[in-house]
This record gives structure tokens, sequence and C-alpha cells, in this order.
């Protein structure tokens, strides 16, 4: 059996003493229609700990009292009435705002054995709040019918939870959410039993709404919770507001007994979300000013199927014994389920814009929807094998200090029958990342840090996620394009296209994760500051990431073969410095401060993976200061393709065709600024391309062997050689819209249908197709054009400077081909629109 165990070491008074009922106490009791209650609380207890064959987890400096320094006494005011059908009602309301926190999380094997003072511990939580509401209680016999058949209490509960923060606090830095609020009405809410001896909590009708001020950052341990640094006086920095509301109906099962075990737990849940917003803003006072991005529009429905929890042994310690981490808590899980639809993607909407619109009354710019497909399951990639289990652990980064958490982490993405994709859809159009696999097994760390270098390593302020040895991998088998009916097994049916990778994925700091295919394993960290570039909100970003023994994919063909272009034996070095997150009236804003990368391939193969045809060695190294990237609602809308023109008449005067492409989809707009080398500093801007090396052709190629064609050291400029305030732009507009597709020759295509030279494909009713000639398109042609993926780029520079064009040689040394090569006033436009092939 499992046990709760308390050790009641004093950390402060108790205040819940049991005494003789005085005259002055009486007197704050009324009965008249029930009983009122004022309740003062200070309590403190050394230690909470839940065991399970042995092994246990415990809360330590465990305090229940006032939340201001100044105050001793967390004080409510408690009332008890009994109902005319018999019910009871509960009310509370809060006469300050209390405090619950606990000084350390740990997993321990003994009941009451003060650790050593830096032993492993998770850390710190603390939980500031107000408590006002009322809860009625009656009992499933008085004609309440529970859906799961459990016997027990029937809540109706209204409760609203103001003046709230909630933190995390490890090494004397914290990070919390202040100025928290939430409003909770969940009637008719059964918390009770089933025969068969399951716990059940049913969710009916579920309301909530959550509002943050602010979430902040301090590196005072002093400050302890408050809103403003104890030492300076000036309020904290802040990431920026939250705010969500949820509608949903749920309900979870809980059974004992664990997964390695007699003891633990087991739950199952079921959850439909009617609709779900959720918006994060930056600079904004839940008013007209500062900027939002969110989901709005949330539906669809999460379960969970056998989730176990266990205190368990580290699962490394026989495996690799140099990762013995000890005890943890163990989440183990059959299958999650999560299919998500989300009607709007909005950037650079004031909180005002989006209460009109959820209103009915405004208008909001969007990018589109999402489709949100995930079954975390046991699967095989790649031949091996993969479970669904994350071992929670005492102790982050080591060298960050002995508090903050680990997650022994593998889970695998399930997609055998295309159970697991993304969706894009794009004025009543869709866009299908079809069959999404995948995994990730290693360590990940969380940590609350300050800036500065401890033992070797440098940690910067913020909320840091750490990478150790994390092997990962994720692949789609292509793109599906359809019309959006509204049945997804539709848009699942449509021909498969081949994978690409994504507009803006070549290089910089989204070059790791833009494409259709990648493995390797991750070391590294992402810390999240508070305050961005525009405002004094907004996220700072300090990142050093390394992927290495990798294989990224730039396009794979769609006939299920595997050929496409890879880039095999690939590194890939990632660094960030103070790169800022801000959004703006123009979508989520993205400015470097200073960027350097690095991506060496061993080989850049054409077909097959493995055994394609390499073209050789590639090396990109580039090296940037004060670049921006913009994402923003809305893609190319209308447009002259082919020609020049402002409107439908110009364009096709100009020999151009006039392609409305709607309101909605996708702008990326980047401005690169490619700094001079620091060579000392290894940050450079250089492409390498390498051929003819020792053992090419083998498992065994050495790389730096062979010829290498270098060019070195460019730089962009405004053309004087001294300014650079204009950069390399690139525009990227991305859409999914009906698309030309027009036939190359005359006669029957590879399906038997007939048409000429240069007729444009128009699809019919049943799912077939015909040929018209251009000339006698009508305009339900053109509303049957088939569906494709649209992306206009527009390329422009002042000057791009290479220093040199070398020859590089390991025996016959460096050679000069060009010194000095400058490209000026470049402005380049391209139409690419994708469609199946026939």
């Amino acid at each position: 059996m499992s046990a709760m165990l308390f050790c009641f070491c004093s950390l402060t008074s108790v205040r819940a003493e049991m005494q003789a009922l005085e005259d002055d106490f009486l007197s704050s009791v009324s009965g008249q229609s029930g009983i009122t209650l004022d309740l003062e609380a200070d309590v403190g207890v050394a230690e909470i700990a839940y065991f399970e064959d042995g092994e246990g987890i415990a809360l330590q400096g465990v305090r229940f009292g006032a939340a201001d320094a100044s105050q001793t006494y967390a004080e409510f005011r408690l009332g008890l009435d009994i109902l005319s059908d018999g019910a009871l009602a509960f009310s509370v309301n809060s006469k300050n705002t209390a405090r619950f926190e606990f000084e350390e999380l740990r997993f321990v094997d003994a009941i009451g054995v003060a650790p050593l003072a830096d032993a492993p511990s998770i850390g710190g939580v603390f939980f500031d709040f107000n408590l006002d509401g009322t809860a009625t209680v009656r009992n499933t016999g008085n004609g309440v019918v529970s859906a799961t058949g459990a016997l027990g209490g029937v809540f109706d509960i209204d409760m609203l939870v103001s003046n709230g923060r909630l933190g995390y606090r490890t090494n004397g830095n914290e990070f919390f959410l202040d100025g928290m609020t939430i409003d909770i009405d969940s009637p008719g809410t059964v918390l009770g039993a089933t025969p068969g001896g399951e716990l059940i909590l049913e969710l009916p009708a579920f309301l909530a709404e959550l509002s943050v001020d602010a979430i902040r950052y301090s590196n005072n341990p002093a400050n302890h919770g408050v809103t403003t640094d104890s030492s300076s006086g000036a309020e904290l920095p802040s990431y920026g507001s939250l705010w969500a509301r949820v509608d949903m109906n749920s309900v979870w099962r809980v059974l004992a007994g664990g997964r390695d075990n007699s003891e633990g737990l087991t739950i199952n849940s079921e959850t439909t979300i009617n609709r779900l917003d959720v918006a994060y803003g930056d600079d904004t006072d839940f008013a007209a000013s500062g900027y939002w991005a969110g989901l709005l529009g949330v539906s669809g429905q999460v379960d969970i199927t056998n989730l176990t929890v266990d205190v368990v042994d580290d699962p490394d310690a026989g495996v690799e014994p140099s990762k013995d981490y000890g005890l943890g808590l163990a989440l183990q899980f059959d299958r999650i389920a999560a299919n998500l639809l989300v009607e709007d993607v909005v950037l650079g909407e004031t909180k005002a814009d989006i209460d009109a619109y959820l209103s009915g009354s405004g208008a909001i710019n969007s990018l589109g929807g999402l489709g949100v497909n995930l079954v975390l399951a046991d699967a095989v990639f790649r031949g091996q094998s993969y479970t669904n289990r994350v071992v929670l652990q005492s102790g982050g980064n080591l060298d960050a200090g002995y508090q903050g958490l680990r997650l022994d982490t593998q889970l695998a993405l399930y997609s055998d029958n295309n159970e697991s994709n993304f969706i894009f859809y794009d004025d009543g159009n869709a866009l299908m990342f079809s069959r999404l696999e995948g995994f990730v097994d290693g360590d990940l760390t969380l940590d609350v840090t300050a800036a500065g270098n401890l033992n070797g390593v440098d940690f910067y302020d913020g909320l840091r996620l750490g990478f150790e040895d994390l092997d990962l991998g994720y692949q789609i088998e292509g793109f599906r394009v359809a019309e959006d009916s509204g049945d997804q097994d539709a848009i699942k049916s449509a021909q498969l296209q081949s994978a690409q990778s994504l507009p803006g994925s070549y290089g910089g700091s989204f070059g790791l994760f833009g494409a259709p295919s990648l493995v390797g394993t991750l070391n590294g960290h992402i810390t999240m500051g508070p305050g961005g570039n525009v405002g004094a909100e907004g996220v700072t970003i300090n990142a050093d990431l390394s992927l290495t023994q990798g294989e990224m994919a730039r396009y794979i063909e769609a006939d299920g073969s595997g050929k496409g272009l890879w880039l095999s034996g690939l590194d890939y070095d990632i660094h960030l410095r103070d790169m800022m997150l801000d959004v703006t009236d123009e979508g989520l804003r993205i400015y470097e401060t200073e960027s350097w990368t690095m991506m060496d391939v061993t080989d850049f193969r054409i077909g097959d993976r493995q055994t394609g045809a390499s073209f050789g060695r590639l090396a990109l190294e580039t090296y940037e200061q004060g670049s921006v990237t913009t994402l923003s609602a809305g893609g190319a809308g209308q447009v002259c393709v082919g020609g020049a023109g402002v409107d439908q008449s110009s364009c096709e005067s100009d020999g151009g065709r006039w392609d409305d492409r709607g309101s909605e989809g996708i702008t990326l707009s980047t401005q690169r600024f490619f700094a001079q080398s620091i060579e000392a500093e290894g940050k450079r801007n250089r492409f390498t391309w390498e051929t003819g090396r020792t053992g090419e052709g083998t498992a065994a190629v050495v790389n730096g062997s062979g010829m290498q064609l270098v060019f070195d050291n460019f730089s962009t400029n405004d053309g004087d050689g001294l300014n650079d305030t204009y950069g390399l732009r690139t525009d990227y507009q991305i859409d999914v819209s009906k698309a030309y597709v027009v036939k190359k020759e005359d006669g029957a295509d590879s399906n038997g249908v007939v048409g000429d030279k240069g007729s444009i494909k128009v699809m019919n009713s049943d799912g077939s197709y015909q040929y018209v000639n251009p000339s006698d398109l009508t305009a339900q042609n053109l509303a049957d054009l088939p569906v494709g993926i649209a992306t206009r780029t527009r390329t422009h520079f002042k000057e791009l400077d290479f220093g040199s064009v070398d020859l590089v040689h390991p025996v016959g040394g460096e050679s000069t081909l060009l010194y000095g090569l400058k490209i000026q006033n470049l402005d380049m436009t391209t139409d690419i629109t994708t469609t199946v092939l026939d």
C-alpha cells in the first residue's frame, strides 16, 4: 500500500491547535442561517512525504500563511449553510493574500531524514492567492446521474482566485506569473468512486478564464515573489502578459497500482474542448495598448490512456552509471491522442480587437487555421523501437546549482496510418504535413538561472531549458493539398506531393527545424529571459545548440522511395546572443543582436539518404549582427504573376496573370546583416565546397583531405563599403490557393486525359479533371482550379561583398582565384506554385 507520511517539525509556530472555545472566539461565529467562521492560519511543516514500494517524494519546508512579509496569518472567512433541498453550501472569502509554498522537492528513501543542504532538489514553488467563491455540495443519490456511475459528492463550484502569483525558484532565482486571476465555474462536478474501485472526477461543464498581468523574472534571492526588486525598488522585468478562456468537459479515472510495482497510480481521462482561446500580450494593459499573438477558437479532443505514476530508480543507472541521478517520479503512458482545430492564428492584434472579434462585433487579421493531430504511443522509427516515459528527477543542470528539474525522456510519435499530422487552413483551402512521425530520447533540464559563469559554463538570466545527449528525429512523408470541406479524412485522401524545406529555413536560427526530415543528437540550452527590443516587455533568448551525428532532408520524393536531397553526416552549431522577440502591429518581430552558426555536411547526397550519389562536402558558416525577422498574417494577396501591374487590367496588358490568393496566409520577412568575420572567436561568413577527399564514397571519408572551393568573408553593406543599414532582404509570402497548372505538351498525360499544350487544368465535381484553353476559361473554371502551395519570394540587397574566392588543398596550400568579389543592386522576384504531379 502507498502511504502519505507527515513530519511536523515546526518551521513557524503551528497555529491550528485544539483549544476550548472562549467567548471572544465565539463572538465571531454566527448560526442563525448557518455558520460563519473566521480563520487565521500560519502553519509550517518540515516535510510531507509520499511513499510507494519504499521510495518516496517529499515536500520540504512547507508553509501556509500570509504572503505579505509584514503580516503573519492568512485570514479567511468561511461560511456553511444547509439549503432547503438538503445540499450544503460552503463559501470562502479571503481577508488578505495567502501564500502556500515549499522550499524543496526531493526524492527520498527514508522518512524525516534531513538531507545535506546541497543535496539535489527540484527547487521550490510558491503560490499567492485571494480566494472568494462558493461550492454547493449534494450527493449522487439526490436525483443526480453520474456519467460514469460514480457514487459521491456533486459540487457546483464558483470560485475566483485573484492577486495571484505562481512561481518556481531554483538557486535563488525565480520565474513567476504575477497579477494572476482565475475565474472558475464548474457546475455538476462529481468527485466519487465506482463499485470497481476507481476514483472519479467528472467535469461536465467546466468554464474558466485566466489572466496574468505579467510573467516576471528575478535573480535577487531576497525578492521571493514580490513585484519590485527589494534592493533597487524597480519593477521586475516582464516577459509579457497571458490570457486564456476555456469551455470543456472532462472525465478523469484513477486506479490504485502503477506500472513498475504493486503501488502507484493509473490514470485515464477523456477531455472534450468545446472552445479554447489563448493569447500572449507584449507591452499591454489588456485594453487598447500593446499587441497580442493568439490561438482563437480551439476545439477538439484529448484522451490519455493508462498514465501510470511511480517512484522509481534512475532507468539509466544500470545502463550508463555515470548518468545515475537517483530516484525519480516516472510518468509512463500507453497513449495520448490530441485532435485539435484552431480557427484562427492571430499576430499583432490588440486585446480590444480580439475581444470584439470574439463577441462577433469586429474583425481580425488571421494567418489562417491550424489542425493538430498527434498520437503519442509506442512506435518504430527507422527500425528502432521507442516508448513513452518521462522520469522527473531532482537537480537540473549540474553546474547551475543543486536545485533544478531533470526529465529523463523518451517519447514516440505514432503515425502508421497518418494519425499524426499538421494541417494549415488558408481561405478555404488546406495543406497537410502528412504522416508526421518522430521520437526524442535523452535528458532535458529546467533551471531558473542568473547571468554568470559557474564551473566554466556561461549562464544567462531567465528560464533555462537544457538538452543533454538528447537523440531526436522526425519526418513527414510529404504534403497533401485540397479544398477544406471540413472533413480531415478527405484531406488525408488527397494526392500526396513531395516534401520540401520550408522557406526561410536555409541557415540562421531557423535552419535547424525547417526541413521535412531531421535526426541527430542535441546538446546545449535555450535560456528565455524577460524584455524585448521594442518596449519594456518581450522575450530575450540566449542559446547555444549543437546537433551532431545528424542527417537532414531538404526534399523527399512522394513515391515512398525515400529519395531526395539529403545532408548526411551533419554537424550544426547555433549560437544566439540577446535574440529578442516582440509582438508588434506587424506581427512577431525577432531581433538578433548577435548570432553565428556552423553547418558542416559530410555528404550532400542526391537520391537515397545512405547510398545516393555524393555532391561532396558542404560547410556554411554565418555571422550576423542586428538581423530582423518578422512573421505576419496575410500572404501575397492580389499579385501580378509574370508581368507588372497594380490591377488586373494593367497586369494582363503587360502579359501577366492576375492572381487573387485571399486575405489569409503567411508572410515571413527577413533582413539579414552579415558582419565582418572575427576569426579569433570562430565567427565568420564562409561557404566551403570540398571534393576528392580520402575515402570518398565510403563511411571512412576524411573531411579536410580534398580540394576546397571557399567563398570567404562575405558581408553586406550599402554599396559604400562602410555602412550596412539595408542588409540582405527576403520576403516569403506563402498561400494555399487555387493554382494554374499548364499542360507542357500536346496529347494525353500520364492519366490518359487529353489536352493541348498550354491548356489549363480544371477540376470536375467528381474529382476528375479536364484541360481548358486559356481563352475559354470561365469564372466557374477559375473557381475549380486545383489547389496548390503558392510561394512568392522577393530577394533584394544593395551589395553582397566577398573578401576572396579561394582554392584550398591540404598539400598544395591556398590559392586565391578572386580577391574581392561584389554583387550589387540585386532585386529578384519569383513565383512558384507546387501541385501534385499527374
